[in-house]
């Protein structure tokens, strides 16, 4: 089952796939721009993260899943959603610990 049946199947029996996520205080859709800016604000300000965006959090879960879970690239390509695994091959980028191990296991 997928996060969108889970929300749709339980919560809001009545919400479709294609509903918005979240709504202003005015009750429409927030626009992609307004998120992104909520985000960076919240980790920018809130949280201390200065080069911070809004995709970080994706790129955190996804590498934590490859590196540190130590699923499969297939594993993170279906929580990312992405239809290639040349796309989610990206986020396949080593810890600096995991270098260093491998170049003092050179020797």
């Amino acid at each position: 089952m997928n996060a969108t049946s889970l929300l749709t199947n339980t919560e809001h029996p009545g919400a479709k796939p294609t509903d918005p996520l979240f709504i202003t205080q005015k009750d429409v859709p927030y626009s992609p721009n307004t998120l992104q800016e909520h985000m960076a604000l919240i980790l920018r300000g809130w949280a201390g993260i200065e080069k911070a965006s809004s995709h970080s959090g994706r790129r955190s879960v996804i590498t934590d899943i490859i590196h540190k879970q130590k699923k499969s690239l297939k594993v993170a390509q279906k929580v990312a959603g992405h239809k290639s695994a040349s796309t989610t091959v990206i986020y396949d980028e080593p810890p600096e610990e995991a270098i260093s191990d491998a170049l003092k296991n050179l020797s």
